[in-house]
């Protein structure tokens, strides 16, 4: 936990950058990682902030049994909207919550989790893919990063109606890759460096998008780049695309490609 995320509602009505009492009960998830890995001890200062809010410290105030007593004061910078918005087949379901921590660590503006002809049925059924166990895993991924924006999510059980319906959400001018493996282009050719426009990544599932799901894609704009010669699962996929849109988005657009 590189920065602890708290919610509004625990915040309550104080000013921006008052400080403010927070109490984490000794079952929390917070504390517990307070107490257990950060040894928390009175007097101890640590990272924290408000969900899609300000930024700032928490003082340990006690730490114990009962559970940890905090004074927060957030009179930082919240974290800007990431420019990334991420179309995701849903995975397995047992690395599901990873890659979402992994995702939100990254920093994304939304991840929109569809079907695919080759996820399986039983994916769409898992408890994993409970809101709140969603959301645990976004919060998860953005304490690990350390920022405070959290993202949006939803679960469409059907690609083709999804596809319909988004591109009236979708950020004007934003810029529309799809990962592929057997795609001819790389990454760069379609992300130059020092691209800044917002960027809707779309990642397929375990053996990638079938040929009619791509043209669909295709007509929407996406654009369909590879990573490499190497066919990754999804996690060290998503990883891999999301670590070399940050490297080419610091890269001057004069720099080499």
């Amino acid at each position: 936990m590189n920065l602890l995320l708290l919610e509004r509602a625990e915040l309550g009505a104080a000013a921006d950058g008052a400080p403010v009492d927070v109490e984490l009960g000794p079952d929390d998830r917070r504390a517990q990682h307070l107490r257990g890995v950060l040894r928390a001890r009175p007097g101890q200062v640590v990272r924290a902030g408000a969900v899609r809010g300000a930024s700032g410290r928490a003082e340990v105030l006690e730490a114990g049994e009962r559970g940890v007593q905090l004074r927060v004061t957030l009179d930082g910078p919240s974290s800007p909207r990431p420019p990334v918005e991420i179309v995701m087949a849903v995975p397995r379901p047992k690395v599901l919550a990873r890659v979402l921590e992994t995702a939100a660590s990254f920093g994304v503006a939304r991840v929109d989790l569809v079907n695919a002809w080759r996820v399986e049925r039983s994916y769409l059924a898992s408890p994993r893919l409970d809101r709140d166990q969603l959301g645990a895993a976004l919060r998860r991924g953005c304490e690990q990063g350390g920022t405070t924006w959290v993202p949006d999510i939803d679960v469409h059980p059907m690609l083709m109606p999804f596809l319909e319906r988004a591109p009236a959400r979708w950020p004007a001018g934003a810029l529309r890759i799809i990962a592929h493996p057997r795609a001819g282009s790389p990454i760069e050719s379609s992300v130059r460096p020092g691209a800044e426009s917002t960027i809707l990544l779309a990642i397929g599932p375990e053996g990638g998008w079938i040929d009619r799901e791509l043209a669909s894609f295709a007509a929407l704009g996406f654009a369909a780049v590879s990573l490499g010669s190497a066919v990754l699962r999804v996690e060290a996929a998503l990883a891999g695309v999301l670590a070399q849109i940050q490297l080419l988005r610091r890269l001057a657009a004069t720099g080499p490609t």
